[in-house]
C-alpha cells in the first residue's frame, strides 16, 4: 500500500500541492473568536466550544452544508471545506454568532 501512496504523494508535492492547514474557532461568551476567516480548499476548520453553555454550529451555504448539532462546553468538531467559495457559519442557538469563512484556491 505504501509503494503505491509514494508516488501520488511525490507527484502532489512536485506539482506544488500544499498540505491541508487546521484553523482553529473557539465559541466563547457566545460569540466565535474571528468574524471572518480566509482559508485554502482542503483546508479544515475546528469549532471548539470554550464556552459555559451548548452551541450548535452549521452552514445552510449551498454546495458548503454541514450541522455540528449539539456541542457541549469543551467539545471540539473539525469540518473540512472542500469547494471555493464563501460559507456563512452560525449557531442555531444563538443566532448573533456569524462566522463567514472564504475558500480560496
Amino acid at each position: 500500500m505504501l509503494r503505491r501512496l509514494l508516488p501520488i504523494c511525490l507527484l502532489a508535492l512536485a506539482a506544488g500541492a500544499a498540505a491541508p492547514v487546521d484553523h482553529e474557532i473557539v465559541q466563547n461568551d457566545r460569540a466565535f473568536s474571528q468574524r471572518e476567516i480566509t482559508i485554502k480548499i482542503g483546508d479544515r476548520i475546528t469549532f471548539k466550544n470554550a464556552d459555559e453553555v451548548a452551541h450548535n454550529v452549521y452552514s445552510a451555504t449551498p454546495g458548503m452544508t454541514f450541522d455540528l448539532r449539539r456541542q457541549a462546553p469543551g467539545e471540539s468538531s473539525a469540518v473540512p471545506f472542500l469547494k471555493e467559495g464563501t460559507s456563512l457559519v452560525q449557531c442555531a442557538i444563538h443566532p448573533k454568532m456569524k462566522l463567514i469563512v472564504h475558500i480560496t484556491k
